[in-house]
């Protein structure tokens, strides 16, 4: 009779932290693991370039990089932008209309 083996289930966490130990991995395989486990790729983690150092390859991403970097600011500049005049007249709206709302239970 042949024993049976124990059978542990991963967490997705689990799984993060050792891909994170290790270095060994290719992009395929690490793909690979991701899917199945369910594990996602850290949000703060720089994004992996595929161009050797000083090809034309790795210039061009870093001017894409440089390019999609300035257009998300001018992007976040347009929406704090946008929003604070709307929160400054929303809060004046609430503290006149409970001024109002005051005087009227005054009288």
């Amino acid at each position: 009779m042949s024993t049976k083996s124990a059978s542990t289930t991963l967490t997705a966490t689990q799984v993060q932290q050792a891909m994170a130990r290790t270095q060994s991995l290719t992009s395929e395989e690490e793909k690979v693991v991701r899917m199945r486990t369910g594990a996602a790729v850290d949000r703060k983690a720089p994004l992996a370039r595929k161009a050797a150092e000083g090809t034309e390859a790795a210039d061009e991403l870093l001017v894409m990089e440089m390019e999609i970097l300035r257009a998300f600011r001018q992007h976040q500049a347009k929406l704090g932008a946008k929003k604070a005049p709307e929160a400054r007249t929303t809060t004046e709206g609430r503290t006149k209309e409970k001024i109002v709302r005051a005087l009227r239970k005054k009288r």
